[in-house]
């Protein structure tokens, strides 16, 4: 495996100083990047349905070695705990089948084990009869009883036993390599640096990249079970098609935030994460493997996520400043003399509102490229306005 990948399957044994040594690396690979984000999505997906469906996994493994008939390694009360939960596990069979081919990874390295103790277990004697003797000549006491053959077998046992243990973790590791949602191919956009690129998908959900930004995704969003797109890096905003009981879930290094259908804004670095809700509601929380509780944001509210952090409170942004990096005025239940006065300030021209008008709070999102006219037009037609223009100023007035 190439060394650039191994800090990224085992970054929770990172020092802080490889830590550091990570996030620059991934600052300047890009590709290095999107991997790592799609990694710790799929390790988080993975946690989150073994957990739904087998919360002590430890059953599966007593599950493994007894439907190869080798209930002897077990205690009495592994047996008695295995019984009792053998129709959970039938239906954590049925609900996850990737969890069979967990079942034959244990049985499989346990049956490889007592192969190779088999063949060893007399040396690995010897040599301890041996050592145990010149300790004892040393010490000039009296030698202890050797345990006999048969508690060395079932401290054979017990190793394998251990083993198991470790399979089913690596087992778990590999299938969700295989099985998760990147062993499907994934579409890839990257904007450049000063670069905006629109990306629609099949179940019309859009989302504008903005600068130095990648995200990548899996086609077939309309009709998928779960819509999963993961922004490597960069700043992206989306616009979720509502489809119920299908969450929409945007995965970066640091956070995962889900929704139902809402407009919101995410800013994604190697180690931090910004999450700015237009509308509708979000759940943002932290990524990989922190289990640190999620916080709910509400439209015009910001949450921000650093590696290894529990999610920030939920607190109040301005919408249009906050969001200024996406190219789009957004206003929510904003008063019309606030909106008049950022346009104004964007367009350089005069913009005045009548006293009537002033405090009517105007919802809605326009383009920055767009002229001062249509957009005041746009307004306009949502209060039941009228736009005047005298030479360069305009005046939003009520409705003749």
């Amino acid at each position: 495996m190439d060394d650039a990948y191994g800090p990224l399957l085992f970054e929770d044994a990172l020092s802080s100083e490889q830590r550091a040594k990570l996030r620059a690396r991934l600052a300047e690979d890009p590709a290095l990047a999107d991997g790592w984000a799609r990694w710790q999505q799929v390790r988080a997906r993975l946690r989150e349905r073994l957990q739904e469906h087998v919360p002590d996994r430890r059953l599966l493994v007593l599950y493994a070695l007894s439907e190869e008939g080798r209930e002897d390694l077990l205690t009495p009360e592994e047996a008695e705990a295995l019984d009792a939960a053998r129709p959970a596990i039938a239906d954590a069979l049925d609900a996850v089948p990737a969890l069979q081919q967990v079942v034959k990874r244990v049985q499989d390295e346990r049956a490889d084990f007592e192969t190779v103790w088999a063949q060893h277990r007399e040396e690995i004697w010897a040599a301890e009869d041996k050592t145990d003797r010149r300790s004892q000549t040393d010490r000039n006491e009296r030698a202890p009883r050797r345990p006999g053959r048969a508690r060395r077998e079932g401290a054979g046992r017990q190793w394998a036993w251990r083993l198991t243990v470790a399979a089913l973790l690596l087992g778990a590791a590999v299938l969700a390599v295989v099985y998760g949602p990147q062993g499907a191919e994934r579409t890839t956009v990257t904007a450049e640096a000063g670069e905006q690129r629109q990306v629609e998908f099949e179940d019309g959900s859009t989302v504008r990249l903005v600068g130095a930004s990648t995200l990548s995704y899996t086609p077939g969003m309309d009709a998928a079970e779960e819509r999963r797109v993961t922004l490597a890096r960069g700043r992206a905003y989306f616009d979720v098609t509502a489809r119920e009981d299908v969450p929409f879930v945007v995965t970066t290094p640091a956070a995962r935030t889900e929704v139902l259908g809402t407009k919101f804004g995410v800013a994604a670095g190697n180690d931090t994460t910004e999450v700015v809700l237009v509308d509708g509601r979000v759940r943002v929380g932290p990524g990989g493997n922190n289990e640190a509780e999620p916080v709910v944001l509400a439209p015009g509210e910001r949450s921000t996520v650093r590696s290894g952090d529990a999610p920030t409170s939920p607190a109040p942004v301005d919408l249009t400043a906050t969001l200024d990096w996406t190219g789009l005025f957004v206003f929510r239940a904003a008063p019309t003399r606030v909106i008049a006065e950022r346009l104004r300030n964007h367009y350089g021209v005069s913009i005045s509102v009548a006293p009537a008008l002033a405090e009517e709070p105007v919802t809605g999102t326009f383009e920055r490229n767009r002229s001062v006219g249509q957009v005041l037009n746009t307004i306009a037609r949502a209060l039941g306005a009228d736009v005047r223009k005298e030479g360069e100023a305009y005046r939003l007035e009520p409705g003749s």
